[in-house]
């Protein structure tokens, strides 16, 4: 019959380790949708990039329009300048034509830094556009590579899985019910092993010399006298 405690040590392994694939199997889904995530977020960058050049120019062809209606307005004014008949009127021609001539600079100026703005954010828009191109396709590569992950990751877990049930299924069944009953009440881990200093490294907490030689040259089974697990040299 194969060692008790060897079967134990085993099991506990196998039962670690499937528990951690399974842990790895159910954030597989998580990961892609991170990824894909940020793909989408790559696409609004770039939308957003656009949509905000769109609408700076928009704003310079309305800047342009009214400048060019403010200089229709100053003409005007200047033609009309010569037509006043009265000092009181050549001077009101004069105050609108200041008034109009300080509105057009302002717009020229506005003018000038709507072209910078968009002079700027074309430069933004091709760092986007370069940034997604790049970005996504890593981003890809990453989420097929999870996916072919996942299948070797399910391969492995058919493996570990049926050794575990195997391995149950060789321990006498009140040694399996103690099995289980320790793994339960101490989260996952129902068996330690003894560390060099004889220390229990679940808990760390001292483990009697006796009891060390015993777990190491017995079939007889060991407990930690703090946490209660089943101890292995």
């Amino acid at each position: 019959m194969p060692d008790l405690k060897e079967l134990l040590k085993e099991l506990q392994a196998t039962d670690t380790e499937l528990h951690t694939l399974t842990a790895e199997r159910e954030a597989i889904p998580e990961k892609i949708a991170a990824l894909e995530q940020e793909i989408n977020l790559l696409s609004h960058r770039l939308e957003e990039a656009k949509q905000k050049l769109t609408n700076s120019r928009t704003e310079l062809k309305l800047a342009e329009l009214n400048l060019t209606s403010q200089e229709e307005t100053l003409a005007k004014y200047n033609s009309q300048l010569f037509s006043a008949k009265t000092n009181e009127e050549y001077k009101a021609f004069l105050k609108e034509i200041e008034t109009a001539e300080r509105k057009k600079n302002e717009m020229e100026d506005q003018i000038i830094m709507l072209m910078e703005r968009i002079e700027q954010e074309e430069v933004q828009l091709a760092k986007r556009r370069t940034e997604k191109e790049t970005e996504e396709s890593k981003k890809k590569q990453e989420i097929q590579a999870v996916k072919a992950s996942q299948s070797q990751l399910e391969a492995r877990l058919k493996e570990v899985r049926e050794k575990y049930e195997r391995l149950r299924k060789e321990l006498p069944a009140n040694i399996l019910v103690l099995y289980d009953r320790i793994k339960k009440s101490k989260h996952g881990l129902a068996v330690a092993r003894i560390l060099d200093a004889n220390r229990c490294s679940a808990c760390l907490n001292p483990v009697p010399t006796q009891q060390a030689i015993e777990a190491a040259h017995s079939n007889t089974l060991i407990f930690c006298e703090y946490c209660g697990r089943i101890l292995f040299p």
